[in-house]
C-alpha cells in the first residue's frame, strides 16, 4: 500500500483527514485484505478506494507450502505482469520471518544462486517491496497462523544495495510505528559486496542488521563464485566492513555457502578464519555456514559432517559460527532457490 496514493484519493473523494487514519489501522494493524473489510468506511467511500489506490500492488499467483509447514513460497504478480517471489518462514514455534525480494531476477550472477539464472528484468518499487510484508500478514490471517510476523529478511530475489534508494525507503516504512511497526534490529539486509553502500548503510541504517554474502575468502574463487568481486575484492570488502563497525557497533554476519570439493575444504576454512579476524572484534562478526541448496547449476552441496567440521575449525579458533537452517528446501523456498522461469508464466 502506497498511503501517498491513498491521501490523495481521499482528498479527491471529499473524505475528511480521519480517514486515513482508519484505512492505516485496519490495513496495517488489523491486516484488512480488502477495503469491503473497512466496515467504519462509508460504501462509496470503500468502493472508490478499491480503483483508485488498491491495498496491494501485487497479486497471488499460488502459495505453496513445505511437508512441515514452517515455509511458505508465494508466487507474486505485479502490475505488469511480472513474477516474484517471497518467502514466509517459521523458524521457532514463537517466530515467523518473510524473506523478501528486492528485484525481479538478478543481475549479480551468483553461480550457485537460482535467482541468477534469470538475469535482471527489472526493479521493484517500493510500494513492491513492502507489499510482500502485507501480503504475508494477510495470508497468516486468512490461514489463522499463530504468532506474529516480525522479522523481514532482505536476502530474496535481487541485490539490495543496487537499489539503495528503494530499500532506505522500504525500510523507513517498515520501522514506521504508524505502517509497519517492525523494530530495526527485526529487520536484515544481505549483500553480495558492494562496497561502498556498506558504509553508506551504516551512516543511514545503524541498527538494521548487515549481512554481506562471502562465499569465499580468496579473491580468485570468489570471483568465480560472486562476479562482483572483481569490482569490489575482499580488501575493498574488509575496508567497508571496518568503516561500518566505526559507525555501527551492530555484529556483521558473513554468509557462507557450502559447496563440496569447492570452497568447503580445511584450507577454505583457514581462509575464513584469517579473513574474518582481520574484519574486527570477534563479537562482532559471526559466520553463517549454509549447506548449498540443490539449483540447476554445476555445484554440489557439502555434506552435513563436513559442514560440522568446517564449523569446528571457526570454533576452535574463536570465530563465531552457525550452520544455518535450510527450510523450504521441498519447495524450492530455500536459500539460494528463489527463480521464476518463463515456464511459470500462464500457469
Amino acid at each position: 500500500m502506497d498511503l501517498d496514493k491513498v491521501e490523495a484519493a481521499l482528498s479527491a473523494l471529499n473524505a475528511p483527514r480521519y480517514r486515513l487514519d482508519q484505512v492505516r489501522r485496519a490495513v496495517f494493524s488489523e491486516a484488512a485484505a480488502s477495503y469491503d473489510d473497512v466496515a467504519v468506511l462509508p460504501r462509496e467511500l470503500r468502493d472508490g478506494l478499491k480503483s483508485q489506490a488498491p491495498i496491494l500492488s501485487l497479486k497471488e499467483r499460488r502459495v505453496e507450502v513445505s511437508s512441515d509447514g514452517r515455509a511458505h513460497k508465494a508466487l507474486l504478480e505485479l502490475g505488469d505482469g511480472k513474477i516474484v517471489e517471497t518467502v514466509l518462514l517459521r523458524p521457532s514455534p514463537v517466530r515467523w520471518t518473510t524473506c523478501i525480494s528486492c528485484q525481479v531476477g538478478c543481475a549479480v550472477g551468483c553461480t550457485f544462486c537460482a535467482t541468477g539464472l534469470m538475469g535482471l528484468q527489472r526493479n521493484l518499487s517500493v510500494e513492491e517491496v513492502t507489499d510482500q510484508v502485507l501480503f504475508w500478514r494477510q495470508y497468516m490471517k486468512r490461514e489463522s497462523l499463530e504468532g506474529r510476523l516480525d522479522n523481514v529478511v532482505y536476502m530474496g530475489m535481487g541485490e539490495p544495495f543496487a537499489v539503495y534508494d528503494t530499500l532506505a525507503q522500504s525500510l523507513r516504512a517498515l520501522m514506521d510505528q504508524k505502517q509497519f511497526g517492525i523494530g530495526a534490529r527485526h529487520i536484515s539486509v544481505s549483500t553480495s559486496g558492494i562496497a561502498p553502500q556498506i558504509e553508506r548503510f551504516g551512516r543511514d541504517f545503524p541498527q538494521v542488521n548487515l549481512a554481506l554474502s562471502l562465499h569465499a575468502a580468496d579473491d580468485a574463487l570468489r570471483t568465480r563464485l560472486v562476479p562482483v568481486n572483481k569490482a569490489y575484492p575482499l580488501a575493498a570488502l574488509a575496508k567497508a566492513i571496518k568503516n561500518y563497525l566505526c559507525e555501527t557497533p551492530r555484529k556483521v554476519f558473513l554468509e557462507y555457502v557450502l559447496l563440496r570439493e569447492e570452497n568447503d575444504r580445511p584450507e577454505d576454512a583457514a581462509r575464513l578464519v584469517a579473513y574474518a579476524k582481520g574484519l574486527g572484534p570477534r563479537e562482532l562478526i559471526h559466520v553463517n555456514l549454509i549447506i548449498f541448496n540443490e539449483t540447476d547449476t554445476p555445484h554440489r552441496a557439502s555434506s552435513e559432517e563436513n559442514a560440522r567440521s568446517f564449523q569446528k575449525v571457526l570454533l576452535d579458533a574463536g570465530v563465531h559460527a552457525t550452520v544455518r537452517q535450510n527450510l523450504g528446501r521441498d519447495i524450492q523456498g530455500a536459500c539460494g532457490q528463489l527463480v521464476v522461469l518463463e515456464r511459470t508464466h500462464g500457469q
